[in-house]
């Protein structure tokens, strides 16, 4: 998305600017990078929350991160903050798996999350309008074959070391974005190119923490 791409890129501007700063003398900018970088982080997240105009997992997870990373890096605490991090991330996720959504028959669909294991979730609604699948430390798949959207729906996909893969039907158009942190995120569908506009949308909105979200027609083998 843009607005993620934007803030990526003026991140690593303001870096380099204050790289060159130091290197000529004009700036000790070191100790300052050194303990105020985790704001980029927290930025990244708000700036994806900003993008979805939602507030998902994925950019949650990203801004706790970043705001105990600078808790640690500003001399609060008296540990190491790496383990109590990622088992801050791994609740979350499990807490996010505890939401139900309501689709628009009024079926009630819980949130699938996967932790250390493998798991695939078929969805079948008559009238899709939101899914959620998070993946921490394994892989998961959403198969999207058997639902039927009636205009728009939406997926949020969060991966955490681990591999999120959306399943949907060759008759779908797709729009694929969100925030990949040395993690990848791809659509692997044929294209929209010969569908009709007035085709059902799905709008996947993506967080790939050392992971991959893939979106396909089709599964993997």
């Amino acid at each position: 998305m843009k607005p993620v791409r934007l803030w990526v890129g003026l991140v690593l501007l303001a870096l380099g600017l204050l790289g060159v700063l130091d290197a000529t003398g004009v700036l000790d900018s070191g100790s300052l990078v050194g303990r105020w970088w985790p704001v980029a982080i927290i930025g990244l997240g708000v700036v994806a929350m900003v993008a979805q105009a939602a507030v998902s997992t994925g950019p949650v997870v990203v801004c706790v991160v970043g705001l105990i990373l600078l808790v640690g890096n500003l001399g609060w605490t008296t540990g190491d903050l790496f383990w109590p991090a990622v088992l801050v991330v791994a609740g979350l996720a499990v807490l996010a798996g505890l939401r139900r959504h309501r689709v628009h028959d009024h079926q009630s669909v819980p949130t699938p999350v996967v932790l250390f294991g493998g798991s695939k979730v078929r969805e079948r609604s008559e009238h899709l309008q939101h899914s959620d699948i998070s993946a921490v430390f394994g892989g998961a798949t959403l198969d999207l074959r058997g639902a039927h959207i009636d205009t728009e729906a939406s997926v949020d996909a969060f991966a955490l070391f681990g591999g999120v893969e959306v399943l949907v039907p060759e008759g779908w158009r797709v729009a694929v974005g969100g925030l990949p942190f040395m993690g990848g995120i791809d659509d692997k569908t044929d294209g929209n190119g010969d569908l009709s506009p007035d085709a059902p949308l799905l709008t996947v909105n993506a967080t790939a923490i050392f992971g991959g979200v893939e979106v396909k027609n089709k599964p993997s083998g």
